[in-house]
Formats: C-alpha cells, sequence, structure tokens
C-alpha cells in the first residue's frame, strides 16, 4: 500500500502551551498495529516524547522468538476464557489468524481474499468457538494490552502507570471504509483498553497506517544533513493488510504448493501441520531469503501424512517438494507488480504537482524488509522513473515496526513533547456532507423532492447534500472545517433533541442528491438543553409564530480519526450532550 499523502517534513521547536503537563498529570502514549499477520505495540511517555521504547519479551511456545519486535495475530481458544495467543500458540494448536480481515464486510473484501482458503479457515474457526470477528479481535487485543501494560509498568515503573493517563493510537489500513473505524473501536471497548482508571479517561484515535509509517520513518532521518525543507518522499507501507500485502504473497504460495503437492494429499494434513508446514518453511525460509542474486533451488520434505497408507509401506524416504526461482518469483511478482503500479503512480503526482521526482522511495512494514521487493523497486525506478531517485530500505527491526512507532510519534507531536515531524496536509478521500433542504428551483431540482414549508411559506427542495469536504482536497489538521445549520420549532414542541446524519461518497463530483451511492458515515445526536421560548422568534405572513435554533457542526480530520463537533453561540457543546454513532453497515 503506497501512502497516498505528501507529508512535509517541519523542524520546529514544541510549543510550550501545548505540552500534556497541563493539570500536572503525566501521559503515556501507546501506539497499537494490529495487523492481519503480526501486530506490535509501541509506547513513550509525556517527558519522554522523543525516546519510543517497543514492546518485546513475548509469552512464547518457542523461547527462540520471545524478544522479536511484533507478535502473530493468532488466537487458540482452549474452552472457557482461556486462550492461547501470539507466540503462545504452539504450532501445531488448532487456531485463527487473518481474523483482522474478517472486520470487513464481505463486499468490501479484495476477490483474491473472499475466496482465500485463509479467510473461510478463519470463519469456520470462529463460527465453530462461536465467537464474531468483534468478540475475536477484542479477545486479541485484551491479551496484547494486558501484557504491554505489565511491560510498561516493569520498565516505568507501577506508579507512573497508574497515575498517567492513556492515550491510545490505533492504526488501520487507509483504505479500509469507515464502518471499519466504528467497529474496531467496539473491539477496542470489549477489550478493556477504554475502562474507567483512577488517573482519567482514556483517549483513543485512529490513524492510518501508511501515514504511521512515514512518521516513523521521518523520525528516523531527522537531523540527516541531506534531508531539507521541500524534500519529497514516496513512502509505502508493505504490511498484510493492504490490497498489495504480503498476505496475498503468502496465500500465492500456499496455492502453489497444493497444486504441487496435488490438493488431495494437502487436505490430508491436518491443520496443525499445515500451520507447521508454512511457519518452518516459508515464513521463516523462502520468504526471508529468496532474491534474484541467487539461482538456488529451493526444496523440502513432506510429511508422512500426506501419503496413503499403502505408500507409507513402500516409501523409503519422506516425500519431497521442489520449487524452482522462477516459480518462487511468480509467487512474489503479481503483488510486487501492483506496489510498483502505485509507487509509479505516485511518482507521476508528485512531478505533476511539484515539477520533479521525489527524492527517496522508503520501503517500510514487515513486508518491506524483502530483499526480492527492494531490487524489483530499484529496477522499476531505473528503467521508468529517474536514476537520481533513491529506494531506501531500513534494516533490523524499523521498517517492521515503523507502524506502531509512527502511531507514537504522532500523538507525542500532537501534544507538543518528542518529535517535532508532523503532517501538515492530507488529502480527502472521499467526500463528505449532511442532508439538507434547499429552496426549490425548478431547473435544479426534481419534482418528487418538492415539499411545501408551512413556517417558512416556501417550496423546499428535500434529499438535497451539502457537502463538507470534497474528494481530493486538502484537510488541515489545524483548521476544522464548520457548516452553519438551522431547525425550526414551533411554540408546542416540547423537546429540542436534534439529530443530523453524515455521509459519504468515493464518486467524483459528488452527487447534489442525497442518494446512492451517497452513504451513511455516522449519527450526531444534540440533547440541547434550551428554553424554546429563548430562542429568536418569528412570525410568518399567516401569523404562524416560530422559533429557530441556529448552530455550527464542526468536521476535524486527524490521521483516520473524523471528530464532529456541535456549537451553538460560539461554545462547543459538551460529551453529555452530544454522541456521535457510526453506522456499521
Amino acid at each position: 500500500m503506497v501512502l497516498n499523502k505528501l507529508a512535509k517534513l517541519e523542524l520546529n521547536e514544541p510549543s510550550p502551551e501545548n505540552a500534556t503537563n497541563a493539570g500536572g498529570g503525566s501521559v503515556i502514549i501507546i501506539g497499537i498495529d494490529f495487523g492481519t499477520t503480526f501486530s506490535g505495540v509501541a509506547y513513550t511517555w509525556s517527558t519522554k516524547g522523543d525516546k519510543v521504547q517497543v514492546i518485546t519479551s513475548w509469552d512464547v511456545d518457542n523461547y527462540s522468538s520471545s524478544n522479536e519486535e511484533k507478535t502473530p495475530t493468532a488466537l487458540s481458544f482452549l474452552g472457557g476464557n482461556n486462550v492461547d495467543w501470539g507466540y503462545s500458540v504452539p504450532k501445531e494448536a488448532d487456531q485463527v489468524k487473518w481474523f483482522k480481515l474478517l472486520l470487513l464486510d464481505e463486499k468490501d473484501l479484495p476477490e483474491e481474499v473472499k475466496t482465500s482458503s485463509r479467510i473461510l479457515e478463519a470463519r469456520s474457526y470462529l463460527k465453530k468457538h462461536n465467537k464474531t470477528p468483534i468478540e475475536a479481535i477484542a479477545v486479541y487485543l485484551r491479551c496484547l494490552w494486558d501484557h504491554c501494560i505489565q511491560r510498561i509498568a516493569e520498565s516505568v515503573s507501577k506508579t507512573l502507570v497508574n497515575y498517567s493517563k492513556f492515550h491510545v493510537v490505533m492504526t488501520l489500513p487507509a483504505i479500509w471504509p469507515d464502518y471499519a473505524r466504528s467497529r474496531m473501536r467496539e473491539a477496542v471497548n470489549l477489550a478493556g483498553i477504554l475502562g474507567p482508571r483512577t488517573a482519567g479517561e482514556t483517549e483513543l484515535t485512529f490513524l492510518s497506517e501508511p501515514e504511521a509509517g512515514a512518521i516513523a520513518t521521518f523520525a528516523d532521518m531527522e537531523g540527516r544533513q541531506d534531508i531539507k525543507t521541500g524534500d519529497i518522499f514516496v513512502v509505502v507501507d508493505c504490511g498484510g493488510g493492504g490490497l498489495c500485502g504480503a498476505v496475498f504473497v503468502d496465500e500465492a504460495f500456499i496455492d502453489m504448493l497444493k497444486h504441487k503437492m496435488q490438493p488431495k494429499k494437502w487436505d490430508m494434513l491436518s491443520p496443525e501441520t499445515r500451520q507447521r508446514l508454512i511457519h518452518d518453511e516459508w515464513e521463516h525460509g523462502i520468504k526471508q531469503n529468496f532474491d534474484t542474486k541467487s539461482n538456488k533451488t529451493w526444496s523440502f520434505n513432506l510429511p508422512w501424512e500426506c501419503l496413503e497408507p499403502e505408500e507409507r509401506i513402500t516409501a523409503v524416504s519422506l516425500p519431497k517438494v521442489t520449487f524452482t526461482p522462477k516459480e518462487i518469483a511468480t509467487v512474489f511478482n503479481p503483488v510486487i507488480d501492483k506496489i510498483n503500479d502505485l509507487i509509479l503512480r505516485q511518482a507521476a503526482a508528485v512531478k505533476k504537482k511539484h515539477a520533479v521526482y521525489p527524492k527517496y522511495i522508503i520501503l517500510v512494514g514487515g513486508f518491506g524488509r524483502c530483499k526480492y521487493l527492494f531490487e524489483k523497486v530499484k529496477v522499476m525506478k531505473d528503467q521508468l522513473l529517474s536514476e537520481k531517485i533513491e529506494v531506501l530500505q531500513a534494516r533490523g527491526a524499523d521498517p517492521w515496526t515503523a507502524i506502531c512507532r509512527g502511531a507514537v510519534f504522532h500523538a507525542s507531536a500532537l501534544r507538543g513533547t518528542g518529535s517535532s515531524i508532523k503532517v501538515e496536509a492530507r488529502i480527502s478521500r472521499a467526500s463528505y456532507g449532511i442532508g439538507v433542504s434547499r429552496v426549490w428551483d425548478p431547473t435544479k431540482h426534481l419534482d418528487k423532492d418538492r415539499y411545501w414549508c408551512y413556517l417558512k411559506e416556501k417550496w423546499l427542495a428535500k434529499n438535497q447534500m451539502e457537502w463538507f469536504l470534497l474528494e481530493g482536497e486538502d484537510i488541515s489538521t489545524k483548521k476544522p472545517l464548520k457548516r452553519w445549520f438551522y431547525r425550526t420549532f414551533s411554540p408546542h414542541d416540547t423537546s429540542t433533541v436534534l439529530k443530523e446524519d453524515v455521509y459519504l461518497t468515493t464518486v467524483f463530483p459528488p452527487p447534489d442528491r442525497n442518494v446512492p451511492p451517497v452513504q451513511l458515515l455516522c449519527s450526531i445526536t444534540w440533547d440541547a438543553v434550551i428554553n424554546i421560548s429563548s430562542l429568536p422568534r418569528h412570525t410568518n405572513s399567516s401569523g404562524r409564530v416560530y422559533y429557530q435554533l441556529d448552530y455550527e457542526i464542526e468536521m476535524a480530520c486527524s490521521g483516520s480519526s473524523i471528530d464532529f463537533a456541535v456549537i451553538y453561540k460560539g461554545k462547543r457543546q459538551g460529551s453529555k450532550n452530544v454522541a456521535v454513532k457510526y453506522s456499521t453497515r
């Protein structure tokens, strides 16, 4: 997945008025990269915003993995409330993976994911254990959270943890629909992450994975002499959940292995044996070490299980499967071709807007460490772009942990502590608006939308849209978008509870009418504790008396979070009177 926003590097001193110490309390910032295949967590605290720590020391079944910077996104339900998770799941255990993707409606999954054996197995596993995707994610997040809080306490002290507020930043794929954020929020709540604490309410925000990766990358590069104001980069998040993620490489290899073994023999293997085979031979073997410089042929033994009883009698050795370099390349190439295509489009967009190509193409995410990917991107760059562009691939754990570290840097910068790297502008991926009525205009409106307003004594057109923000426009994190609205009340009305529905569409230009493909994003309910008779009074020509309530709705964007507020007489209305409920359709 390629970052579809250009982040500008700024080297500013944190402003004291934005420091976290207001009220005398400290804040622990926790960034959670809940991934399709692996998950990672990083943290810092308000006085050490530039010192980001990554959680390790996982509970493991195999001690060799205990100090990895991320842990598998895997669950094994043992009965009751007992589960194994992450590295503590034995390789031979019946387990579920890929369940993050089940948060999406099936219609929003790519075709190659819908039919994936891993998705089908994940659905079957959760059904067998009577768990919804949200519940399974909540179970995993609770395990992950408990482990991380324990590790943080061991590092900074229980006292600091107990008396610090928490600011949690969850990352999500940039391409995911908005309802997924609402479902993830529900899972986070079920996991107990937002539970009551003596230190105060836990703050939860969302950030897109590619943006988090970009922020971490810029933070890692801060202070370098070759980086200056105006430099442009393309940051490529090659993680596990995007349309070009490593999960599709995994799936392609499994399909090839099935074909070589013959589907019948693959079906003879138990789920535990399949897990062990993929883990040992692919994930920690071929996948990590394959490159274009070697003509090595890859082979490994298959288990006895794939043999019929009569074959076992005559066999003198374990059966073997072999892959040529060309065959392995066909596993990687479809995904890498998509990545290269996205990089090309991003570079072309930069060239068109700024008259120069980006200075660097930077690979992050788990798949971003792949040797073969690095080589293929370099070849594409030399052939189709410019030799002056450099492709960068950090070594070690940095590209793997970029997402969770970037989430922490993001929140820390917003609070005025730690890194001064900030994303100044984002490009909207959809149009957002509210349904309104407009004065009837026969040249613009349909007859079926016309209705008579007895209070205003005008023909109005219903089902019209007022768009806050158009797809492709810059979103400033410093300037929330506002629109004025009004509601009328008769003297007999007793309730001032108001509800506004917010809609979105990815069709451009967005429709003028509130009809498909316009979709409901969320509903804002405002319990306005206002005496109706105190509102401005109006009398129409028929002598009807009515009162008018004028107010503003504000939309503020930060990362993957879209926050709404109601403003009345210049004052933001409190959360006790305003509720925002996101659609999960």
